[in-house]
């Protein structure tokens, strides 16, 4: 029987939000007349998608290889790597830039694998299609039906910058899927 593969999405549908309107309210400035100005997102997205492989070194020791990929077979684990730029020539205030993906269709979050928390970045979750975000625990559910989510049904992963993003800054964010049978 031959293989199946299945071709992963295409990248504007993996990048489904780019939330940076405070940025762009800021930057709307009045034309003489009263017009508001165009503004263009300052916000730069690229996007590298690898397969994950375990290989087995000479030593008998396991590491990941990263293979630059467009398809995938069930069963395989898919890194997408998000470079979010900063290409306007203005510093973006603190809390202004968020980056807010889907888990594509036939995918599952893999659990602990994106970008985590810190100091300079909020990382949040979604399992109701991206409605509601929060930190892990996940809470799904009202009332006595509410519980809390497993990573694997995550629905959208967001990260929100928590420093200013300064010009020509590019800041990365990780995350992988695991590929479901069809």
């Amino acid at each position: 029987m031959t293989p199946r593969w299945y071709a992963l999405p295409v990248v504007t549908a993996l990048l489904a939000v780019v939330a940076v309107t405070p940025v762009l309210a800021q930057n709307n400035n009045a034309q003489p007349g009263g017009t508001p100005s165009a503004t263009s997102n300052p916000i730069q997205l690229r996007t590298e998608i690898y397969i994950v492989s375990e290989v087995t070194n000479k030593d008998g020791s396991k590491s990941e290889k990263l293979t630059k990929a467009d398809s995938a077979r069930p069963g395989q684990i898919v890194e997408y790597r998000l470079f979010a730029k900063n290409v306007s020539n203005t510093t973006l205030p603190s809390g202004v830039v968020q980056i807010s993906t889907p888990v594509p269709n036939g995918m599952q979050y893999v659990p602990n694998s994106a970008t985590p928390s810190s100091s300079t970045l909020l990382t949040e979750f979604s399992a109701d299609g991206g409605k509601t975000f929060s930190k892990p625990p996940v809470l799904t559910g009202t009332g006595a039906d509410r519980k809390v989510a497993e990573p694997t049904s995550y629905t959208n992963v967001r990260w929100t910058v928590l420093s200013s993003m300064e010009p020509g800054q590019e800041i990365p964010f990780f995350y992988r899927v695991k590929v479901l049978k069809q």
